[in-house]
């Protein structure tokens, strides 16, 4: 993914080194903090996702996108 990210220039490449670097640390982190939540009390999905775009306004959420046909 980040290739592709790269090959389209769609970040600066030093955001997408950081990514690169950081990424697996940042989502070990993020399984390690969710597994403490019981699984009845974890927030679905869409609730994740509403959190997530609703931490980016200025994005605004897009129309859902299909990924395969």
């Amino acid at each position: 993914m980040t290739l592709f990210i790269r090959n389209e220039q769609l970040l600066p490449p030093d955001e997408i080194d950081r990514i690169v670097r950081d990424a697996p640390t940042d989502l070990i982190r993020f399984q390690d903090v969710a597994s403490q939540i019981p699984i009845g009390e974890r927030p679905t999905m869409t609730e994740w996702l509403d959190r997530f775009h609703a931490a980016f306004p200025q994005r605004g959420r897009g129309p859902a996108h299909a990924i395969a046909a």
